[in-house]
């Protein structure tokens, strides 16, 4: 009996030995369990704090949507910088996947994550395909790419059409000025930079490297710059003390130091302080990436990918500075889109002022012709009075999306609690609608919220009712005793929100904070009862939005 035990643990000791030994080849494609969920691993070169890395996330969350398992892992070479950093990095990534479920494959976000995945390819991810986004080196990229399970998409900065458009509001310049450093990414940025010395030979193309200036410095050399100059910030994520920049911090001091218009090719720091420019979309990088995985989960052979050279670009520039600089709408390229735009009383009530035109112009019409004609009166008045109705109809109903407005909500609300009906109260309003009117104007924010007016009035029956208050605020009137009637109907809201919105032929899918109260437990005024609803509501707020709270559960 000695002997069994004793060669039954020599050889559960040499199975461990063995997956010591074999260790990350676990992770091969081959060795992957079929699963209706697949499992895909992104490496980012930064921190989460970096401002481009939520964006490129965004975008890759939107893509796979609920049916893609997404684990984060993020380098942080921003403040590590060491080869030590890469080896503590590559010794964690080794033990994690040999210890974790295998990925189907894998997206990595910026240069020196590619460098990473490129130089333990055959150790770490041996047989999983992996898809690069945000790259800025492009050597780099195109010799990953001709790997056949590698593949992916250049940041490759908008350099031509961005100096270009400088030239032309700057017809003075002789020289252009880029702010680089020597981050790896800094170091792609610089090759694309010179590269266009040939296409712009009237210019004297230079650089200032922030990492060899200590912020005063920087901030001097930068005023020393004069209208001969255009000056383009690319990136500063240090200075020479060693003290990191954000992006944001970056523009705010290059623009306040600069006499002179400052040009930018990236996206992250617009509305700091720098003009603008041709900008690359973050989210979009990360969405395409994440696609190119989802098309191959669907069984489109990863070989078919190509590299995409060009990413999603467009022209964004900031009203403040425009001002600043005199510079009018009509210089920039059709279609730019404008941050920090202050509406004028024209565009504020454009709204009212037409009701209004149309208000005088009919009652100017018909005075003039009960003037004239006095037999036509009958017909005057019956106009009129269809003219009253009107009138009534939009002081009760919402002009925008048909709904029934605040006045209404109030009245009725009153009607029941004098009645002393009991009555569930629901607020609702759309996660980040300001974003929506910031980045794709009030425009397609109209659309949002007709659509969703739309979508909440079909819900509507006999024991339920909707308002519009203002802005992205609803609400509505649950005719029920029960609280499990109310939740019914607030799940029923929820799910307005599964199906994407359309917004310039792309998909938007957007969330709610949805807040209930009960009468009477919850209030015994109609003020009592929606101030309930309304910290129940911004308690989901608080708490991460996308989800229903009722006030009795906060």
């Amino acid at each position: 009996m000695r002997g069994v035990k004793l060669k039954h643990f020599m050889l559960f000791f040499l199975f461990c030995a063995m997956s010591l030994v074999v260790g990350t080849e676990f992770v091969c494609a081959e060795n992957l369990g079929e699963s209706d969920r697949k499992r895909v691993l992104y490496i980012s070169s930064y921190s989460y704090a970096w401002e481009t890395v939520p964006e490129q996330i965004e975008g890759i969350q939107e893509a796979f949507g609920d049916e893609v398992e997404i684990e984060y892992k993020f380098m942080d070479t921003k403040n590590v910088t060491s080869k030590e950093g890469e080896e503590l990095f590559y010794q964690s990534m080794k033990q994690y996947l040999a210890e974790t479920i295998p990925f189907h494959g894998v997206i990595v976000g910026d240069d020196a994550a590619l460098l990473f995945a490129k130089k333990y390819r055959e150790e770490l991810f041996k047989g999983i395909p992996i898809v690069f986004e945000g790259i800025n080196d492009v050597e780099q990229a195109v010799d990953a790419a001709e790997n056949m399970q590698m593949t992916g998409i250049l940041e490759s900065l908008s350099y031509e059409s961005t100096i270009e458009l400088a030239v032309k509001l700057c017809p003075k310049a002789t020289k252009i000025v880029a702010i680089l450093d020597n981050s790896v990414t800094g170091e792609g940025e610089r090759k694309s930079f010179y590269a266009h010395e040939k296409d712009f030979p009237k210019l004297e193309f230079g650089e200032i490297n922030a990492e060899e200036y200590t912020r005063k410095e920087l901030q001097a050399k930068v005023a020393e710059l004069d209208k001969d100059t255009i000056l383009l910030y690319v990136m500063s994520s240090k200075d020479k003390d060693g003290q990191p920049y954000t992006s944001v911090d970056a523009c705010e001091m290059i623009s306040a130091s600069a006499n002179i218009p400052v040009f930018t090719i990236v996206s992250i720091g617009m509305g700091s302080g720098v003009l603008g420019g041709e900008v690359v979309s973050q989210k979009q990088m990360g969405y395409l990436a994440a696609n190119m995985l989802k098309l191959h989960f669907s069984g489109k052979p990863f070989i078919d990918f190509h590299m995409q050279k060009n990413p999603p670009r467009q022209f964004i520039f900031d009203e403040n500075v425009m001002k600043r600089y005199g510079i009018k709408v009509s210089k920039l390229p059709e279609g730019s889109k404008i941050v920090n735009h202050k509406e004028s009383f024209a565009e504020r009530n454009g709204e009212f002022i037409r009701i209004v035109s149309i208000v005088g112009a009919f009652m100017i019409i018909m005075l003039f012709v009960l003037a004239r004609d006095n037999v036509r009166r009958r017909k005057l008045n019956e106009t009129m009075r269809q003219a009253k109705d009107s009138m009534e109809h939009a002081a009760r109903f919402d002009t925008l999306t048909g709904l029934k407005n605040r006045l209404v909500f109030s009245e009725e609300l009153q009607v029941k609690l004098d009645a002393g009906d009991k009555l569930g109260l629901i607020l609702f309003d759309i996660d980040g609608f300001k974003q929506i009117n910031d980045t794709l104007g009030h425009n397609n924010g109209d659309v949002v919220l007709k659509e969703l007016a739309s979508r909440a009035a079909r819900l509507e029956d006999e024991n339920f009712r909707v308002y519009r208050l203002a802005g992205d605020e609803f609400t509505a009137i649950v005719s029920a005793r029960d609280k499990d009637v109310a939740s019914a109907y607030a799940k029923e809201l929820q799910r307005c929100f599964k199906k994407p919105f359309i917004l310039e032929n792309q998909e938007y899918m957007l969330h709610s904070s949805i807040g209930v109260a009960m009468y009477p437990m919850d209030g015994a005024t109609s003020k009592e009862l929606i101030a309930a609803a309304d910290e129940a509501m911004y308690h989901v707020k608080r708490n991460g939005k996308n989800n229903i709270a009722f006030f009795q559960s906060i």
